[in-house]
């Protein structure tokens, strides 16, 4: 396969609009998101290999200098090259430390120093944006938005704080990119190309339309590439998903259960929103009943493309069969839709969408926000990492590397090489299983992770999690104490 050679590759560069915003361009090494998996599939472990140890090593010259961060880390190390794809482990960022900045710069509206915590972990210079102004976490990033190619993502907060990863416009670009090509099959499984090039057809995801989440980014991507017109883009409502009301609820949500909610006050604002909020929840499984209904009506008998997680396709399959529906959609439609671990589906969960929807070309990939690379799902139920996915597996306990043979569990690490104006390198808190060095039976070749991944306990990854069902489960009776002041 050719272009696998990095010695020509060129860093990121910044090409001004008319607009005043800076663009970014792909250097070789993203531009392998572009071949296709036939090829990607069919190279040897040792070309892969050869390929990851160049581009590694060029991704460390290029972003440690750049990024403080990376530059604090490696100087802390003594490390100044790589020489060995193991010469990444210590380099590897904890997935916490994107949410490393002091709380109290939100509770206090810091948003000068949080945007320069920010800034050291990316190459983007957010220094010149002015954020005086910022009333929030939402006004803050789409300050940051408005005057850089930055585009954020945020998570949902469990713990109590959002981590906050700094993507620009191209990395988001990317990850849509690499979303739809999940769904292209391998050899003898064509799957299908949606997008650029592609096929168009109506778009359905269930979620709300507007956040700073990767999934409602992506819905941009997914209006102007895939959907035949915007109104065929299919979401579940036009509303917002406030970052400062899902920091507020994760603040409240430890303070609940650690016997410090008493010592909170809300300004009425935020217990305005906040009511509202709870609201929009108490209402969403109406909502999306009410969602699903429409659309079997609207676009019965049609191809589409559909996205969701397995347990609300489900909720939607049963409701769909007490009014007598099967198989709304052609045939020949596509979707992704994966199990998600969080919730208990039955065995046949997959069979009982796919009687409902009609859509029995499903694919899944392993994805998280900490990632710019999605993992590609194969139809035996592996995840195939593609060559720019740098794998590790580390004992969860010590952090050392475990052998990259066999068949081995450990806590997931990975370099991941389509990040050119961050540090890719991230040690997760996912505890997978990975085969090195059997085939599988889709004949991809390359090391694969098995369909079992689940979190490691706070007590080996150090979150903060609040995980047990009864807190959870107190967490309503929190929120409501609280407004009720």
């Amino acid at each position: 396969m050719q272009g696998l050679d990095t010695a020509s590759s060129r860093p990121v560069s910044l090409a001004s609009q008319s607009h005043g915003q800076p663009t970014l361009t792909r250097d070789e090494i993203s531009k392998m998101i572009e071949v296709n998996w036939d090829d990607l599939f069919s190279m040897d472990r040792s070309e892969v290999e050869a390929f990851q140890l160049s581009a590694a090593r060029r991704r460390f010259e290029e972003l440690k200098p750049k990024i403080r961060a990376l530059q604090v880390h490696a100087d802390s190390l003594a490390v100044n090259r790589i020489d060995r794809l193991t010469d990444l482990i210590p380099l590897l960022f904890l997935d916490s430390v994107y949410k490393s900045y002091p709380l109290p710069l939100v509770e206090k509206g810091r948003w000068d120093l949080l945007t320069r915590w920010l800034n050291g972990y990316t190459t983007l210079d957010l220094s010149g944006v002015d954020v005086s102004g910022c009333t929030g976490i939402d006004s803050w990033l789409s300050r940051l938005e408005a005057e850089t190619p930055l585009r954020a993502l945020h998570t949902t907060g469990t713990s109590g704080k959002l981590s906050f990863f700094p993507r620009s416009s191209y990395e988001v670009d990317i990850w849509s990119e690499g979303f739809l090509k999940v769904m292209q099959g391998f050899k003898d499984d064509k799957g299908i190309k949606l997008g650029k090039g592609g096929e168009r057809m109506p778009v359905i995801i269930p979620i709300p339309r507007y956040a700073f989440y990767i999934a409602q980014r992506n819905l941009d991507y997914l209006q102007e590439h895939v959907a035949p017109t915007p109104d065929k883009l299919f979401t579940l409502n036009q509303s917002r998903l406030s970052a400062d009301l899902l920091s507020l609820a994760g603040r409240i949500r430890i303070a609940q259960a650690k016997g410090n909610l008493h010592q909170m006050t809300l300004s009425e604002p935020l217990r305005i929103a906040m009511r509202s909020y709870l609201a929009d929840l108490e209402r969403r499984p109406a909502e999306q009943g009410e969602f699903f209904r429409r659309i079997a009506d609207e676009l019965a008998g049609q191809r589409v493309f559909m996205s969701s997680p397995g347990n609300i396709l489900l909720e939607a399959a049963r409701a769909g069969r007490e009014r007598g529906l099967s198989r709304v959609f052609a045939s020949d439609s596509c979707g992704m839709t994966s199990s998600g671990g969080k919730v208990a589906l039955p065995d046949d969960w997959l069979q009982q969408i796919s009687e409902f929807s009609g859509l029995f070309t499903w694919r899944g990939c392993y994805a998280m926000t900490e990632m710019v690379s999605l993992v590609p799902g194969c139809l035996h139920g592996r995840y195939h990492p593609a060559p720019w996915l740098v794998p590790f597996l580390l004992d969860p306990e010590t952090g050392s590397p475990l052998p990259r043979e066999g068949t081995v569990q450990g806590r997931f690490a990975y370099l991941d090489l389509l990040a050119q104006t961050n540090w890719g390198g991230i040690i997760s808190g996912d505890r997978v299983t990975m085969t090195w060095d059997e085939p599988c039976a889709c004949g991809r070749k390359g090391p694969y992770l098995h369909s079992e991944i689940s979190r490691y306990s706070a007590a080996l990854t150090g979150e903060d999690k609040i995980t047990c069902a009864a807190q959870v489960d107190n967490t309503d009776a929190a929120l409501h104490q609280l407004l009720a002041v």
